[in-house]
């Protein structure tokens, strides 16, 4: 556990990178989100489907609904937690954990 934690660490600076517009919180809710459609049945790759729509094309820069998309398939194949995903974000942005 304390690797995989280590190794999230480790790659974090990349997916989320301090200038990016796109919040934690929007991370983490889409990261919940996903996790809630998997507990309903949802494959993962119907999942990010939901990140090629227009509106979210229009909302998001590209690089941003990458993170997006990497966030939502760490968690949906449980590779991270919800929890350890809004801590690593928080803390490569300055942040505090929970």
């Amino acid at each position: 556990m304390l690797t995989r934690v280590l190794l999230f660490a480790a790659g974090i600076a990349v997916v989320f990178p301090a200038h990016a517009e796109l919040t934690c919180e929007q991370i983490v809710a889409s990261a919940q989100t996903a996790v809630s459609l998997r507990d309903q049945g949802m494959t993962l790759s119907r999942v990010l489907a939901e990140t090629e729509t227009a509106a979210m094309r229009e909302r998001f820069r590209p690089d941003e609904l990458g993170m997006l998309r990497r966030a939502i398939r760490l968690t949906y194949t449980g590779e991270v937690s919800v929890y350890e995903l809004s801590d690593s974000c928080a803390e490569s942005r300055g942040g505090k954990k929970r």
